[in-house]
C-alpha cells in the first residue's frame, strides 16, 4: 500500500514539474493581446519544412530594461519574424519592442533597426557578440509555392520553406548594415589601420562567423 502511495505521489510531482516547465506565465505587458500568436493556420498541408527554427517550445528567459527577467517557453517563427510564447491560455507573441529581448537555446534574440532599401526597418536578429560593434544574424524562412510537373515524366514539387540567412554589422548610433562574410565587405566597413593590421597579422579571410567575431571583439577591446 505504501508503495502505491509513493508511486502516486511521485506521479503528481512529475506532472507538476512538467506543467511548470511548459506553462510559464509572463506579465501581460510583455505580450501582444492575443492567444493565437500568428499560428500558421493557412499554410498548405503538404508543406515541406517548418516556419520555426525549432518546432518545440524551449525554456528561455525574457528580459525588459530595468526589470527582473522572467522564464518562458518560447520558439522563434522565422517566417513571420516573431517570438511565440506558450502560456496557460494558449500561444501569444512577445511585443516587438527594442527594450524587450529573449535568450533562447543559449542565443540572444533582439529587435534591431537595420537598413532596408532607401529607408530603415526593425526586426529580430540573433546577436553574435557584445560591444560597440556587433555581428548580427538574421534567420528567415521563405515560403515557396508549389511547382507543377513540367511533363508526364516529372512530379509536382510541393510548397516548401527555404532557409535564408543574412548577416549585418551593427555600430552604435546607426542602423545595422547588411554584409557578406567576406574580407571585402568586412574591411570596407571596419576600415581602420588597427583592423587592417589585425587581418593581415592573423591571415584572416573573414569567411566564417568565428573569424569576424574575433576581429570585432579585438577592435571593441581597443
Amino acid at each position: 500500500m505504501k508503495k502505491k502511495h509513493f508511486i502516486f505521489a511521485l506521479g503528481l510531482a512529475l506532472a507538476s514539474t512538467l506543467t511548470a516547465q511548459t506553462s510559464l506565465d509572463l506579465p501581460s505587458e510583455y505580450l501582444r493581446n492575443n492567444t493565437t500568436g500568428g499560428v500558421n493556420d493557412n499554410l498548405p498541408p503538404n508543406l515541406v519544412g517548418s516556419p520555426y527554427l525549432t518546432d518545440d517550445f524551449k525554456r528561455g528567459m525574457v528580459y525588459m530594461e530595468n526589470e527582473a527577467p522572467y522564464p518562458a517557453m518560447m520558439r522563434y517563427n522565422a517566417y513571420q519574424d516573431e517570438i511565440q510564447v506558450q502560456g496557460p491560455n494558449g500561444i501569444s507573441t512577445l511585443f516587438m519592442r527594442d527594450n524587450i529581448w529573449a535568450e533562447l537555446n543559449g542565443e540572444t534574440i533582439k529587435i534591431e533597426t537595420y537598413e532596408k532599401g532607401s529607408g530603415t526597418a526593425q526586426g529580430y536578429f540573433f546577436e553574435l557578440n557584445k560591444g560597440t560593434t556587433r555581428l548580427l544574424k538574421k534567420h528567415k524562412r521563405v515560403f515557396m509555392e508549389s511547382v507543377p510537373a513540367s511533363s508526364s515524366y516529372s512530379k509536382e514539387k510541393p510548397p516548401r520553406f527555404d532557409d535564408d540567412i543574412t548577416y549585418y554589422l551593427a555600430q552604435e548610433g546607426v542602423p545595422a548594415k547588411e554584409i557578406k562574410l567576406k574580407k571585402k565587405d568586412i574591411a570596407g566597413i571596419l576600415d581602420s589601420e588597427e583592423a587592417q593590421a589585425y587581418i593581415k597579422k592573423n591571415k584572416m579571410k573573414l569567411k566564417s562567423e568565428d573569424e569576424v567575431i574575433q576581429l570585432i571583439n579585438h577592435l571593441n577591446a581597443l
